[in-house]
């Protein structure tokens, strides 16, 4: 998508522009998720013009325009084994270890690609993310969490000690060979799908985070427990689009229910 509101001031932005550039992506054929990915840059974009007191109101918010309804796709759950099959066909040391971060702290990529080693509590085996890098119109943004908030993720202490190896190059834990932040469609092209095909694991880095959700609540986290892991405002997201069930699972829950009714024999 070509930049639409670059150059122009954000007192002309208004509910009509944003409908005549959100038609235009749809009759261009831009899917539903990228278009809402794009309107939720701009919102967040226009808030912070909100909290500055450069515009009154958040235009993003005054659309008439409806998108379509997302496609329903029944994503992958992956193992802990197919992770770490993922994980050793990428070349790098650096992305076996950000790899891991995502199944196994279920960031989303923006925030890992942000974290700093300030970030990284070694001691206490948890990391803390405040920030996130976007890169959908060719700048690299380093600004918040997609919710605004800043949680704190524990993280298996072999995971830390992972992270923690790596080259201290940068301020930033995975940064590209120049010691800036990586581009995520460089780093997708050049290392996760080249990854996906030597390894047959047809995934996109994005269900690494369902796969984190649903190894949570297979270890017996809440619903609750996930939620905060993830970063989500309401338990309904983290229900509705991230819970979802390994493949196996059924197996080991009939396994248990065996054991309890031999319990009441």
């Amino acid at each position: 998508m070509e930049p639409e509101f670059g150059d122009t001031p954000v007192r002309r932005i208004n509910g009509n522009s944003i409908d005549d550039w959100v038609a235009g992506m749809l009759a261009a054929g831009v899917s539903t998720s990228k278009v809402t990915e794009a309107i939720g840059i701009l919102r967040r974009v226009l808030a912070r013009a909100v909290r500055d007191r450069a515009i009154p109101v958040n235009p993003a918010l005054d659309r008439s325009i409806k998108l379509p309804p997302q496609q329903n796709l029944d994503r992958p759950v992956l193992t802990p084994p197919e992770v770490e099959k993922l994980a050793m066909n990428m070349r790098q040391h650096r992305d076996q270890v950000l790899v891991r971060l995502l199944a196994y702290g279920g960031l989303r990529i923006g925030e890992a690609l942000a974290l700093r080693w300030v970030d990284v509590d070694r001691l206490n085996n948890k990391i803390k993310v405040c920030l996130s890098v976007e890169d959908t119109s060719g700048k690299i943004i380093v600004g918040p969490t997609k919710t605004y908030a800043t949680r704190d993720v524990d993280l298996p202490a072999s995971l830390i000690e992972q992270i923690a190896e790596l080259p201290r190059s940068s301020d930033i834990v995975f940064p590209n060979r120049l010691h800036r932040h990586l581009r995520y469609g460089n780093w997708r092209r050049d290392c996760w799908d080249k990854a996906v095909a030597s390894s047959g694991i047809d995934a996109l880095p994005h269900d690494l985070r369902g796969t984190c959700a649903s190894l949570l609540i297979d270890a017996g986290a809440s619903v609750k427990d996930v939620q905060k892991h993830l970063g989500h405002k309401d338990e309904i997201t983290t229900l509705r689009l991230y819970t979802r069930v390994r493949p196996g699972r059924s197996k080991d829950l009939v396994k248990r229910l065996e054991l309890l009714l031999a319990e009441a024999a």
